[in-house]
């Protein structure tokens, strides 16, 4: 592996640079996914590497400015190092000469430099004088801390310098690590019309884990085929008949010692009412809690509406009503209290099967169930065929015990 490093300039290696690194590895992925097949890499041949059968098809160097009128000059440190990088692959042989090589910057190229002159495109790109210039200031520069990258250079054959100059492409004056949204936003245009900062968000929200799993625990890279499927899944998410899920609330689960943090809570003395376990009151809390938090998700981002949520809250109270008046035409007006909260626990269930769907492309069924929960909370639906005046008893002797 090449010892490569990420930086500011005129700085210690830092957090934003990091974070800039991995933004624009995805941004080169989803640009790179529409043309060839890859597989991806951060910190392994350099910066980013896209490689293809175990040969490296292109290394970036990534260089993120704080400073806000940042040049690349035919001495700048940032230019030799990356120069020097790419002389130690050339030489193990872990880049061969044929791999592009891009350094990608947030600072302008200088007028008439080098970097100038190796320009990604246009009539502004010229090898030679590139060439030229970078082998006058090899010779003519007396900075020490520089000098290794300028003897590697020099010891080059004017043959090889100009041959690894050609695959040498500089993209100055790209945004920076917070700018760079914004075309990250452009390249998922076709996802979602009306959602592309969502998009954004929720793809890097993906990539940022995978690429931290992938450097924690190696397997070889990140396949172009794994990043398309993830556009493809956002993409089916944000479509008018679905929602996307959140993984984290999905992955969502309440442990057992934190429940008594909830034992006030109407919905949690709803379960109780009809002798519900301790294992059906943890789930309760995880499903009121993912429904919860999604719910208020997809509000912030403008997926749901109000109207939205009130309209489904009466289409599951409905369906409870069906359920609730069945049970109690079932009980008749003898009915005893093991009898009761038997038949509370069967309409429990009844809720914690219930699969209706807020949209029909959602298919998780904590939505459904969490909801129902919430509604358990306004009172508006409960469990126990007498819930309405158990729960208000239950409630006051609560406020009396905090009061006394």
């Amino acid at each position: 592996m090449i010892p490569t490093s990420i930086s500011t300039f005129g700085a210690a290696p830092s957090m934003v640079g990091y974070l800039y690194q991995v933004r624009l590895a995805l941004l080169w992925a989803i640009r790179r996914s529409r043309t060839s097949d890859f597989i991806i890499n951060l910190e392994t041949l350099d910066d980013v590497s896209f490689e293809l059968g175990g040969e490296p098809l292109a290394v970036l160097q990534a260089k993120h400015s704080l400073k806000a009128a940042a040049n690349l000059t035919d001495m700048s440190a940032e230019l030799w190092k990356t120069l020097r990088v790419w002389m130690v692959g050339l030489t193990s042989g872990e880049i061969p000469i044929g791999t592009a090589r891009f350094l990608i910057t947030t600072a302008a190229a200088a007028p008439g430099s080098a970097c100038a002159a190796l320009s990604i495109e246009g009539r502004d790109r010229d090898v030679a004088e590139a060439g030229k210039r970078l082998k006058h200031a090899a010779t003519s520069s007396s900075n020490s801390e520089l000098k290794p990258a300028f003897e590697a250079y020099l010891a080059l054959a004017e043959a090889e310098r100009e041959a690894l100059l050609a695959q040498v492409y500089v993209i100055p004056s790209q945004p920076d690590a917070v700018q760079i949204t914004e075309q990250l936003q452009s390249e998922l245009y076709h996802v979602s019309l009306n959602h592309q900062a969502l998009s954004v968000q929720m793809l890097e929200g993906w990539w940022f884990k995978r690429v931290l799993n992938e450097m924690v625990h190696p397997e070889g890279g990140i396949p172009r085929a794994e990043i398309d499927a993830q556009i493809s899944d956002i993409q089916e998410s944000l479509k008018p008949d679905a929602l996307p899920i959140d993984d984290d609330f999905d992955s969502l689960m309440v442990a057992l010692e934190q429940l008594p943090e909830f034992a006030n809570r109407p919905f949690y003395k709803q379960v109780e009412l009809v002798s519900g376990s301790q294992l059906r009151i943890r789930n309760a809390i995880t499903s009121y809690l993912q429904a919860f938090r999604q719910r208020s998700a997809w509000t912030r981002h403008d997926l749901l509406f109000d109207a939205d949520l009130d309209k489904y809250d009466k289409r599951l109270q409905a369906e409870w009503e069906l359920q609730y008046g069945q049970v109690c035409d079932e009980l008749g007006p003898d009915a005893t209290e093991a009898v009761m909260t038997q038949a509370g626990r069967a309409l429990l269930k009844w809720a914690e099967d219930a699969h209706i769907s807020i949209r029909s492309g959602v298919n998780v069924p904590w939505v459904c169930r969490g909801s129902l929960h919430m509604l358990a909370e306004d009172m508006r639906v409960g469990w126990h065929p007498q819930f309405e005046t158990r729960l208000k008893a239950v409630l006051d002797a609560v406020v009396q015990g905090k009061t006394a």
